[in-house]
């Protein structure tokens, strides 16, 4: 912006040389272009003391602090105009306005038309690379879009979808590894993918061409935290083909979902008009068909295997949404592959039936469990068993019983030892040898026990701690003779050196 400069001492000796001109009866029809151009004013002004220009000159220093007040603005700390900022807030929420008015207006007209499930909305998704800020605003650098048509009756129509493998900036690549890697997997310069924004936007347009009405591109709905992104793609497009980026208009997915529940929840008793604000701020976010197949694009298809972050799949996610509320109470009758994913009532059906044919002789028999032990020596079946038990079984159980018999071995005239076996021998008799069983690692994971890890060296006093160093580091007498070779108990002589004149 350029600095609003006051008014110079010449100006103001021209004003009051053309009132006295004017009062002697001189016109001048240019004002001060013929003031300016007079001989007489130019002669006066340069005849003119320095005493003599002085009020002139104080008046221009007056009237330039006072355009420099006037046309002091206030600046943030990214140094943008507040007044300007102001200005964008404004625009903002006139054109939220006009989209809430927009919106409501084409779904009443289609409501008393009976028009609704024919309805075609053009949906958008953008997954990016990293992100930079120019001019203070944030930038997106695209790494896959989407464009959708969408109606309640037909579901996704047309799909136009694109990979951007142009040229990451210096600087930028390393985050644009990071966000591939986290996020949507597509490679940094992927080859096979559209490099050319202008040609890029070129396609958009011959997709969105036949879609116009009245010389007006379609509405372009994303969610909300998206939208950022796709106005950001929309300007690179029109920037690199020097088109006007005001031909598209950006709308909100969740306050065309807020129009048509004001409409179709009037029909669904499960659904409560007054939460319809909070409906459309969570419907979107749901992972209901997030893992579904068969729906994203070739590349994640075939090279990433998934669809959690495909353009192309988002765009399936969104409407199958909106099928799920609005088809009934607009009377669409759903169709399998176009109002929601091809497999999913099969593949339902299918587990019920095999559910229902489940018999209990399909169980595992109960032979194989014998010859697994736990640690404790207790087999499958009788763990089994016990677990089965109701309350009165073992209540039963326990009467039953016969009683623990206490032996007191002090009052026994034969040692501890023998008396013991005797004990055991008649309150315990053994009907066979216990056969040892080989432990079997079949159970719960178990792996049979190993002795410990113990170091075979055994450490039987202090010294044996002491670094064994004589060999290594020989002595040399005095103060650096090692504490292994002053310990008298060691029979083991530290090697002498060979000292001087050796030969």
């Amino acid at each position: 912006m350029p600095k609003n400069k006051g008014r110079n001492a010449f100006f103001f000796f021209m004003a009051d040389w053309r009132k006295r001109m004017e009062a002697q009866g001189r016109k001048f029809p240019n004002g001060f272009k013929d003031v300016q151009q007079d001989p007489d004013c130019n002669e006066e002004w340069q005849s003119l003391t320095k005493q003599e220009k002085g009020p002139y000159e104080a008046m221009a220093k007056q009237d330039k602090v006072s355009s420099q007040i006037g046309s002091k603005d206030k600046k943030t700390s990214l140094g943008e105009s507040i007044s300007a900022l102001e200005q964008k807030e404004k625009e903002a929420l006139m054109f939220i306005k006009n989209m809430q008015e927009n919106i409501k207006l084409i779904i009443d007209s289609a409501v008393n038309l009976n028009f609704v499930s024919q309805l075609k909305f053009c949906f958008v998704h953008v997954n990016w690379f990293f992100t930079r800020l120019v001019n203070n605003t944030c930038e997106y650098f695209p790494a896959e879009y989407a464009f959708g048509v969408f109606s309640l009756e037909n579901g996704i129509e047309e799909v136009h979808h694109a990979i951007v493998s142009a040229k990451i900036p210096l600087g930028f690549r390393r985050e644009a590894l990071e966000m591939s890697g986290t996020t949507h997997n597509i490679p940094v310069e992927y080859q096979g993918g559209d490099t050319d924004f202008a040609v890029m936007y070129v396609k958009l347009v011959n997709f969105l061409e036949s879609r116009k009405l009245v010389d007006q591109y379609p509405y372009l709905y994303t969610t909300r935290g998206l939208t950022q992104a796709v106005r950001s793609l929309i300007g690179k497009l029109c920037d690199e083909a020097e088109q006007d980026k005001e031909q598209f208009k950006i709308y909100d997915l969740e306050s065309l979902f807020i129009h048509l529940a004001n409409e179709g929840y009037k029909k669904r008793k499960d659904r409560e008009i007054r939460f319809i604000p909070a409906y459309a701020e969570n419907m979107f976010t749901r992972i209901t068909y997030i893992f579904e197949k068969g729906i994203e694009c070739d590349f994640h298809r075939y090279v990433d295997g998934g669809s959690e972050y495909c353009s192309k799949a988002v765009l399936y996610h969104w409407a199958w949404t909106l099928c799920d509320e609005f088809c009934e109470p607009f009377g669409v009758n759903t169709k399998p592959g176009i109002h929601y994913p091809s497999g999913s009532e099969p593949r339902l059906s299918e587990m019920e039936n095999v559910m229902n044919k489940l018999k209990i002789e399909h169980a595992p028999s109960t032979s194989d469990f014998n010859a697994v032990l736990s640690m404790t020596g207790v087999s499958e079946q009788h763990r089994l068993k016990v677990s089965s038990r109701t309350s009165e079984e073992e209540l039963r159980r326990r009467t039953e019983s016969k009683p623990v018999q206490v032996i007191d071995c002090s009052k026994l005239q034969e040692p501890v030892g023998k008396s013991i076996n005797k004990a055991i021998d008649k309150f315990v008799p053994i009907e066979s040898p216990i056969e040892e069983k080989k432990y079997v690692s079949k159970y719960l994971n178990e792996k049979p026990l190993r002795p410990p890890n113990i170091d075979p060296f055994a450490y039987s006093s202090m010294e044996d701690f002491l670094l064994r160093d004589d060999e290594s580091f020989p002595p040399i007498g005095g103060r650096g003779v090692s504490i292994k070779s002053r310990n008298p108990r060691n029979p083991k002589k530290a090697p002498l050196g060979k000292g001087q004149g050796h030969t």
